[in-house]
């Protein structure tokens, strides 16, 4: 009987923004209880209840990826079942306004899966803005989606809106194959665009290398505390490490 593959070693990090609380975190990191799908999504401050719509975003994709098939029919389930907090009594004009619009976040999300052609793994992945994907080999940078240099990050990415009414950009699509030891790092932008500063990587690739060899996330978390320094921002990174061998 062949040996059964190991599952992928993961670790994540999400911290609030420096002088916020734990609840006011607004970026979500999540995994699926078989390891083998991972989203992370960042709700933007300027929509109502945006925190818990990324939250929500995430776990749906958990729960049942899309595929750009289905994705607009996905979308639509996932908005009918968010139930965002409701206020009582009378709110600030702004307020009522964010209300108004709902929530946006963006996201971006990994599924791996045994190859069924070739001996090794497959993944596929979808992103929405400026939450990135990062596949790296030898501490070498190998794919970076859907951004790929710290330039391209803007104050005005793509977002995914909680509103029936609203129009959802376009996702972006990618699938590709993995090797042995490969690396994958889903983050928010703080954390994707300091990951694709070439100059930066490898302190970052060191940090979450020796929190997965510990399984303590105290390494990834102290980088992602440095990332916050430059960008006072809510720092969330998925880091998912291929096994080497069977078991």
């Amino acid at each position: 009987m062949p040996a059964s593959p190991l599952p992928p070693e993961w670790i994540s990090v999400t911290i609030p923004k420096r002088g916020n609380k734990v609840e006011e975190n607004e970026d979500a990191a999540v995994v699926a209880p078989d390891g083998l799908r991972f989203a992370i999504a960042d709700g933007a401050s300027e929509g109502w209840e945006s925190g818990p719509w990324a939250a929500h975003l995430s776990a749906a994709y958990l729960s049942s990826p899309p595929t750009p098939i289905d994705f607009t029919s996905w979308l639509a389930k996932v908005r009918q079942s968010w139930t965002p907090a409701s206020t009582s009594g009378p709110v600030p004009w702004y307020a009522a306004m964010k209300q108004e619009q709902g929530s946006f976040a963006t996201l971006a999300a990994l599924e791996l899966r045994q190859s069924q052609r070739m001996v090794g793994w497959a993944w596929r992945a979808v992103a929405v803005g400026d939450s990135c994907l990062l596949q790296i080999r030898g501490k070498q940078l190998e794919t970076a989606f859907p951004l790929t240099a710290p330039k391209e990050f803007s104050n005005h990415p793509a977002l995914i809106p909680s509103s029936p009414s609203a129009t959802c950009p376009e996702p972006k699509w990618l699938a590709g194959r993995a090797e042995p030891a490969d690396l994958f790092l889903l983050a928010t932008d703080a954390a994707a665009a300091r990951l694709l500063d070439s100059s930066a990587l490898p302190a970052a690739v060191e940090a979450i290398l020796d929190s997965l060899r510990t399984r303590d996330p105290a390494a990834l978390e102290g980088w992602c505390r440095n990332v916050q320094t430059k960008a006072n921002d809510d720092v969330s990174v998925i880091a998912i490490r291929i096994p080497l061998t069977k078991a």
